[in-house]
Formats: structure tokens, C-alpha cells, sequence
């Protein structure tokens, strides 16, 4: 029994790294999490903010700095976390007003809007071959059909998730607590953190899945570093 929280063996249960996965500077291997904190009864929001600061919203501004999106909105996220972490006391509203930005571009990004695209094009696409179009008139139902559907679903995505994920999650550290974090999805936000720097890096869609996996692992492989840099919860 580690005491560690469950999206936190969550995220590195699912990662493909720890003993099998591939090696950091040196050929290091991650320890596995039950092994970072045996007899810790909770995680504090410190190790949260730790990990926020000084590796996803870096890997986030990274990753929105090649086209310029919502760059000053990481900053300020970061000078947020920054005070968080050293206690000084930050309001709700406060944190929702910096988190909500960045978790709509975060959203937006996670979305895939090309993969989204190509599946709307192709669907429509092949409806109007089977309904008698010319292949000119299909080409041109598919596309109408995804500029029309993709944009729209994309927004509605990243609208709503920003607003409630940014919501809760302001609660949660405007009181510190970590039970209300963990109740937050924070797993499952991570995975949208790791698709979002995904989609950002500006290479091929073909490359995103790899990507992805690369991400993530940088995202965990710094919860790692919070997890024992921070002071947690007394043993």
C-alpha cells in the first residue's frame, strides 16, 4: 500500500514506461510509482503545483509558442502556480480566470481537429458516392460537410471541458484540497495536456500518435520528479 492517490497510479499505471519503458540521461529507468512514496497516506497540492510548474505548463507553453496561442495565458498560469506552491493564498476566481484559457486552447488542441476533419470528409463523402454523386460533387459534399460540422464540434469541445475542468479544479486549489483535485479527472486532463503538446509541435498528423506517447511520458516522468521533490503528507 503506497498511500499514493489513484490518478496518480492511474496515470503511470497506463504509461509504457517504469521498468519496460524506455530509459532517460544515462539509461535510467522511472521507478515505478508504488515504489516513490511507500506509507505516504496523501499527496498535498504542493507536489500539484510543483509538477504544474515546472513541467506541464512548460510542455503547454512549448507547445503553443510555435504558433503564438495563449502564450501570455501559460505565463501568468505559471506565476499563479509559482505562489500557490510557495503558500501564498490565490481566490477561486482568480485561478479560474487563468486556467480557463489555457484549458480551452489545451481542449481545442486535444480535440484532433484534422483527424476530426478527414473522418467528417470521408463519411460524407462516401454517403454522396452511394447516393449518386460524381466524384467532383462527392469531393465537394465531404468538404462542405466537414468545414461545416468540425469547426463547431471543436468548439463546443474545448468550451465545455475548459469551463468545468477549470471550474473544479479552481476549487479544489483555491481551498487545497487534494481530495477535491482527485476528483477532478486529473488523469484524464493529463491525456489532454499530452494530446494537446502533441498536436502543437507542428510536425505531420501521421506523427501524432508517437508524439503523444512522448508527451505523456514527459508529463509523468515529471510528476515523478515532483513527487520526490515535494513534501507530501507526514508517513
Amino acid at each position: 500500500m503506497t498511500g499514493l492517490p489513484s490518478w496518480v497510479t492511474e496515470l503511470t499505471d497506463v504509461l509504457p514506461a517504469g521498468r519496460t519503458g524506455p530509459a532517460g540521461p544515462g539509461g535510467a529507468r522511472p521507478a515505478p510509482a508504488t515504489e516513490l512514496r511507500p506509507g505516504c497516506p496523501a499527496v498535498t497540492l504542493d507536489v500539484v503545483h510543483e509538477w504544474h510548474l515546472r513541467t506541464v505548463v512548460p510542455l503547454l507553453t512549448e507547445a503553443t509558442a510555435r504558433s503564438g496561442r495563449v502564450t501570455a495565458a501559460c505565463a501568468r498560469l505559471a506565476a499563479v502556480h509559482g505562489r500557490a506552491r510557495e503558500a501564498v493564498a490565490v481566490e477561486e476566481e482568480e485561478w479560474f480566470d487563468v486556467l480557463e484559457p489555457v484549458l480551452r486552447q489545451v481542449y481545442r488542441d486535444a480535440y484532433g481537429f484534422q483527424r476530426a476533419f478527414a473522418a467528417a470528409y470521408e463519411n460524407a463523402r462516401s454517403y454522396a458516392v452511394a447516393n449518386g454523386y460524381d466524384a467532383a460533387g462527392a469531393h465537394r459534399y465531404g468538404t462542405d460537410y466537414a468545414e461545416l460540422t468540425t469547426e463547431p464540434n471543436t468548439r463546443a469541445f474545448a468550451e465545455a471541458n475548459a469551463l468545468a475542468n477549470a471550474r473544479a479544479v479552481a476549487a479544489a486549489f483555491a481551498t487545497g484540497d487534494a481530495d477535491a483535485f482527485a476528483r477532478s479527472f486529473p488523469a484524464a486532463r493529463t491525456r489532454a495536456y499530452a494530446r494537446a503538446v502533441a498536436a502543437g509541435t507542428g510536425h505531420a498528423p501521421r506523427d501524432v500518435d508517437a508524439r503523444f506517447a512522448s508527451a505523456y511520458t514527459d508529463l509523468v516522468r515529471g510528476l515523478w520528479s515532483a513527487l520526490h521533490r515535494t513534501p507530501v503528507g507526514p508517513s
